[in-house]
């Protein structure tokens, strides 16, 4: 290590910023422990022993950084404003302060971030500097026109509903409030119509606004030129914007190992470096130099500064200077110094996946690839294709190593073809950037020319996009880890550092394959320790879903089967199929669903589904009779029939699943009859194991359970009721609730939801009669689990 300086005191200040967590160091303080460390020193030096000096220097020194790193992030620390804290959701709300940055408009909302003045609400008043994501969501037209009016710098006076992100209500799921507030962001403003923006002073703040006019410009001209697939592309390769990249294309490119390629960072770099010095290739290495330079900066504005842009054009530029001046460089020591100086501006990045995985792959490559190009030396390739090929193929195995416990713990998935299909995608990436930029200079001065290069773009990028989802589509692809913790990630880096540093001490072959069949057994068995089984075998497991306003269950059967009734809703905005419930099946290692059951034909619990089977997840979904006057109903059906998903309706009386008991009870035609209203079509199943029973009811009205109470009467006495209809006052009457008897009621509702759910009149009754209310909508997640005998409300989030 005494040749990487840079890297011991980037060690040390990262570990600074984590301790944070755990112990702050008030800033008094700090210069009172400095000031004792620094009388020590002197204390020794006097005693005149020299090794006992050095060694206190280093411990000294090794302490200060560790301070500077957790100061540092206490000074840096986005502090919430108390009074906002509580604050989930208000409506009418009304700010005024500063436009502080503007994201490319996309087809449906303008989504742009103010540091307020004021908040001022009829409940509260809060004055000060407030970090707020402010969404437009209005006509196409009212975006293009804010779109063009809006720039950064303005004051604005914004008038919208005000809420928190999403936190994470399941297991597995994001936790988009954690994320906002890492960023400095304390809440969103969502604002619907252009008549509540008002742009109350025309200032504007010079270098971010040009920057800002260059990126929309590129950006138009990206969208003219290419078609919508390409376009959504470039936009991630050129200006850093993801969001119009679709979920399928992305799933696709993490499970063919290609997703590093939509994250503008080294590897663009590197081919914006060679497209600069082409370009610049008749002037004399110093100017050519220089301009590339200036090139790599401009790049990296244009793309917003994330961190692996910083840290690849800093690197770059640091190459390219001890070039010119025809020094060595130490590549670790500049990965290092290029953290260093992010982590000193703003230490939360410390967090942010791009950080980590930026890092992690170049510091690999840094550290594993010259270890595999020595194994590689002696097999004396003579074949420059092969051997390069072989190369290139190390410094992608390279990065994979050291991305691999990152990518397991925020994608859950490991590449199986990630070598193969590199060596297609990188290559490709390269020449569409390359053609791009090309395309973009033509365009300036010949736009008739620029459209025959965008449509030689658009086949391309289209062929590449085929094989990654011909790739990414294949059974093998990839392989699912679920619970992926920090911690696992922690024990890898620890077991591959001892890997490395064992490989000097070993000469011969078959003592490195027995260390590496050992390193990666352990690997493997620590990383198993902290694991959880939330849904273990042979018990009957209810999992209430939180998808906010909506309904979904997850069950698993004794025998492993497994069921989900109700997937929640998917709007333009939120889908819960790919957002809530795919994380958590992945989370718990459910591959798969066997039984499906659609309760009635209402957005909010069917919509999710559609998620669900795209991803290959559903078995066969039960749902009831077609409704051919009810539009989405007919095409919910078609759907399920394209991707060939059995459908079976509500007609027969039960279902056995191992020592479990499915009974529909709409079976009867005059209950599950069309000419009722969709809520009261609903399909209200009951589920008995051993001594226990569920019983869930869809959106039931109270006019259709006088039916089923005159058609079941004692059959209805259950355990566990699902509260109908979210605990609307329009279901689950006094005398529903006698029958059925429930010693736990089940409440799915949205957080502050503009329904009024669940009712107070629902809440009353069902407290009157000693039932246990749980909603998702106060206790997040709610999981059940039975024997047969008695029922356990297990504490999943540990709170």
């Amino acid at each position: 290590m005494k040749d990487f300086p840079a890297i011991k005191i980037a060690l040390l200040f990262v570990l600074g910023i984590l301790s944070e967590k755990l112990i702050s160091i008030p800033f008094e303080h700090f210069f009172l422990l400095a000031g004792l460390l620094f009388l020590l020193l002197v204390v020794v030096r006097k005693e005149k022993q020299k090794v006992s000096y050095k060694l206190s220097t280093s411990i000294v020194a090794a302490i200060l950084v560790i301070m500077a790193g957790n100061l540092i992030i206490q000074t840096n620390k986005r502090e919430i404003n108390s009074s906002l804290n509580k604050i989930y959701k208000a409506k009418n709300i009304t700010i005024k302060g500063e436009v502080a940055k503007i994201d490319l408009k996309r087809e449906n909302e303008l989504v742009f971030y103010t540091i307020t003045d004021s908040i001022i609400s009829e409940e509260f008043f809060v004055s000060g500097k407030v970090k707020l994501l402010c969404k437009f969501r209005d006509e196409i037209e009212n975006i293009n026109k804010l779109n063009q009016l809006l720039k950064p710098g303005n004051k604005v006076t914004l008038n919208g509903i005000y809420y928190k992100g999403r936190e994470k209500r399941n297991p597995g799921e994001f936790d988009y409030n954690d994320y906002l507030q890492s960023k400095g962001i304390t809440a969103i403003l969502l604002i619907d119509t252009i008549s509540n923006v008002l742009i109350s002073a025309d200032e504007i703040n010079f270098v971010k606004n040009t920057i800002h006019q260059v990126r929309k410009s590129i950006d138009s001209q990206i969208r003219e030129i290419h078609s919508p697939q390409t376009a959504a592309l470039l936009r991630g390769l050129i200006l850093a914007d993801r969001r119009e990249i679709d979920y399928e294309t992305k799933n696709n490119f993490i499970n063919a190992g290609v997703i590093h390629v939509l994250a503008v960072s080294g590897l663009h770099v590197g081919y914006i470096v060679l497209i600069f010095f082409l370009l610049f290739g008749r002037f004399n290495l110093f100017l050519r130099s220089i301009l590339t330079i200036v090139g790599l900066i401009c790049f990296m504005l244009i793309t917003g500064v994330p961190p692996s842009v910083f840290r690849a054009t800093l690197m770059a530029t640091i190459l390219i200077i001890t070039f010119l001046l025809n020094r060595s460089t130490n590549l670790i020591n500049s990965i290092a110094i290029a953290a260093l100086i992010i982590l000193s501006f703003d230490p939360n990045e410390i967090y942010n996946p791009g950080f980590q995985l930026s890092f992690a792959a170049v510091l690999s490559i840094a550290i594993i690839y010259p270890v595999i190009e020595r194994f590689i030396s002696n097999f004396s390739i003579e074949n420059n294709f092969i051997k390069y090929t072989i190369l290139f193929m190390a410094v992608s195995l390279s990065a994979q190593i050291g991305t691999f416990p990152f990518t397991l713990f925020y994608f859950n998935k490991f590449s199986s073809i990630a070598l193969f299909t590199n060596l297609i995608v990188i290559p490709a990436i390269g020449i569409i950037i390359g053609v791009a930029f090309f395309t973009l200079a033509v365009s300036v001065v010949l736009p008739f020319l620029a459209s025959y290069f965008g449509a030689a773009n658009d086949l391309i990028t289209t062929l590449i996009i085929d094989i990654i989802h011909f790739s990414g589509s294949l059974d093998f692809s990839h392989i699912v880890v679920n619970q992926y913790s920090i911690v696992d990630v922690f024990v890898f880096y620890l077991f591959i550092a001892i890997f490395l540093s064992s490989l000097f001490y070993f000469k011969k072959f078959i003592p490195k394959i027995l260390l590496t069949t050992i390193i990666a057994v352990n690997i493997f068995l620590f990383s198993s320790f902290d694991d959880e089984e939330l849904m273990p075998d042979n018990y009957l497991i209810i999992f209430m879903i939180d998808v906010g306003q909506g309904d979904s269950f997850l069950i698993k059967f004794p025998d492993g089967k497994t069921a989900l009734i109700d997937a929640g809703n998917t709007t333009f905005y939120f889908d819960n199929g790919e957002r809530v419930i795919l994380p958590l099946l992945n989370y718990l290692g459910i591959k798969n669903i066997d039984y499906a059951f659609v309760s009635h034909i209402d957005s909010d619990h069917y919509a999710g589904f559609v998620s669900l089977v795209l991803e290959k997840k559903i078995g066969a979904i039960f749902k009831p009779e077609i409704d051919t006057s009810l539009s989405k109903d007919v095409r919910f059906e078609n759907f399920l029939n394209n991707f060939k998903i059995p459908v079976r309706y509500y007609t027969t009386k039960s279902l056995n699943i191992g020592d479990v008991k499915v009974y529909f009870l709409n079976y009867d035609e005059f209950i599950g009859s069309t000419e009722l209203e969709t809520n009261n079509r609903s399909g209200v199943i009951k589920i008995t194991y051993g001594d226990r029973s569920f019983l869930f009811t869809g959106d039931l009205e109270k006019k259709a359970e006088e039916e089923y109470l005159f058609k079941y009467r004692d059959f209805l006495d259950s355990d566990v009721l699902k509260v109908s209809h979210h605990g609307s006052k329009t279901s689950t009457s006094e005398k529903f609730i006698s029958y059925v008897k429930p010693d736990i009621s089940l409440v799915s509702a949205g957080m502050n939801n503009s329904f009024g759910h669940p009712a107070d009149e629902v809440l009353y009754k069902l407290k009157k009669h000693d039932s246990k209310i749980l909603r998702t909508d106060l206790n997040r997640a709610i999981l059940l689990r039975t024997d047969g005998k008695k029922i356990e409300i297990v504490n999943w989030n540990n709170q």
